[in-house]
């Protein structure tokens, strides 16, 4: 198979650490198709992603000839730029039907959960937040997040509700969500759904990506002992559970690999 051309690269508005914004990345870079990324630090990604014609949420890609503002979306645009056998979301219906529910939950079930818990740990230690917030972002940003940290996590607080009660909710979704990725997993399957890569495949693994603490963190980020004790301890409780195993596994045998085969 030999990969797309496409004439000029898409433009994809992030936050650095946001999972939904590693979702498109991840199924972007694995279709070989351009882009340039533009990551911006939580607040100040607003307006980047309102001049690009989304609606103040990230990720946002201007692509040749239209503009996709949300990370599912996304994934569907680049399906359509695929052969049916490299597809993340599969051309059977019964197999298809079951990609998109997953998808559709994970979504929902472990997108803002992991994203609540993760700052809910992080935003109590202001430089270890600073740290985790700036990755990927520089510039202005980067220089104006410690003067803005007070008034932006306050926001962040505010409209995520992210505190005690609200991260015991989210803590509580993500282990029914592992404990079902666990059953699913039992019978020894390589995959969610049947014997290949999918949308269930890399929207779980992205959207768990921040409480497994996976090596896109990792990288440039602080490591997994540098964390608080107890967010570090749930971490390493999740990675030891079969969910966790395959959600690492899919970053080290996937996370790079081509949708086009070895060439």
């Amino acid at each position: 198979m030999t990969a797309p051309l496409q004439a000029s690269p898409s433009r994809l508005i992030t936050i650095g650490i946001s999972h939904y914004c590693e979702k498109a990345r991840w199924a972007l870079e694995r279709a070989g198709l351009p882009f340039v990324e533009e990551a911006h630090i939580p607040g100040f990604h607003a307006p980047a992603s309102l001049l690009a014609g989304g609606n103040r949420t990230v990720p946002v890609l201007v692509a040749p000839g239209r503009t996709l503002t949300d990370s599912t979306p996304i994934l569907h645009w680049v399906d359509e730029q695929l052969p049916e056998p490299a597809r993340l979301f599969p051309a059977e219906p019964t197999l298809r039907a079951e990609v998109v529910a997953l998808e559709e939950r994970f979504d929902k079930d472990v997108g803002p959960h992991s994203r609540r818990l993760t700052y809910f740990h992080l935003l109590a230690h202001r430089e270890l937040a600073i740290r985790v917030l700036t990755n990927g972002a520089a510039g202005l940003e980067a220089t104006l997040l410690p003067l803005m940290f007070p008034v932006l996590t306050f926001i962040m607080r505010s409209s995520m509700k992210i505190d005690a009660e609200g991260a015991n909710r989210s803590l509580n979704a993500l282990t029914q969500v592992i404990w079902d990725v666990n059953q699913r997993l039992a019978d020894g399957r390589p995959y969610l759904c049947g014997d290949r890569f999918t949308a269930a495949d890399l929207t779980f693994a992205s959207l768990i990506y921040p409480v497994l603490w996976t090596p896109e963190l990792t990288k440039t980020g602080p490591s997994v002992a540098e964390l608080p004790a107890a967010f570090s301890q749930q971490i390493q409780a999740w990675r030891q559970t079969p969910a966790g195993a395959f959600g690492l596994r899919l970053y080290a045998q996937d996370r790079r690999r081509s949708a086009w085969g070895p060439s």
